[in-house]
């Protein structure tokens, strides 16, 4: 407390001792219409404002003053955590973003290098297979052909021989084996010739 207010409250004691005194006299009334009570009404209000004054300024402000701004570092603390936090989560999802880009065209691209592959690998498969295919085909009709040909021989072969039998058995001609050959070769050249 500085030297000035100790000065006031001094003084203020003093004339309300001097004011309690002459009071004490014994005159009767309202004590609020008696101007001797005045005194110490007054410096009891004094006193009881600075009291009130010095708990407000000393005790109560500083303790509503600290915890405001304990409350604004608070705030001010979670406002920048939100804002590293919202910047971390956008660069994690730029990241994410990014990796499945890449990782799509990858994919694609491994995709796309096993289908070239497996068409290479198709084409070869088929290449062989038609390959094999035409050898067994040709191999096929040279065994249809040399049956063909012994079929023929042997039709051709039976073909005189009935022939000759018919001929003998049924009619008197006289016959020349190696022109009924001809004859059915002949016919069997322009029967075949035909097809």
């Amino acid at each position: 407390m500085t030297n000035y207010s100790k000065f006031i409250l001094v003084l203020l004691l003093t004339i309300n001792l001097s004011y309690a005194s002459k009071a004490d006299e014994g005159k009767a009334g309202l004590p609020q219409l008696d101007f001797n009570t005045y005194p110490s009404l007054v410096f009891w209000s004094i006193v009881s404002l600075i009291l009130g004054y010095l708990l407000m300024k000393y005790l109560v402000t500083p303790n509503i003053k600290s915890i405001l701004n304990n409350r604004e570092t608070n705030i001010q603390n979670d406002l920048v955590k939100a804002k590293t936090s919202s910047q971390e989560t956008e660069k994690i999802k730029e990241n994410i973003i990014n990796s499945q880009t890449e990782l799509k065209s990858k994919s694609q691209l491994i995709i796309n290098q096993a289908l070239s592959e497996t068409k290479k690998n198709i084409e070869k498969d088929e290449k062989e297979i038609n390959k094999k295919l035409n050898e067994k085909v040709v191999i096929a009709e040279k065994k249809i052909m040399d049956m063909q040909k012994l079929v023929i021989n042997e039709v051709i072969n039976n073909a005189e021989e009935l022939t000759l039998k018919v001929i003998r058995d049924l009619t008197d001609l006289k016959y020349n084996k190696i022109e009924v050959k001809k004859a059915i070769d002949t016919a069997s050249k322009n029967i075949l010739m035909e097809k």
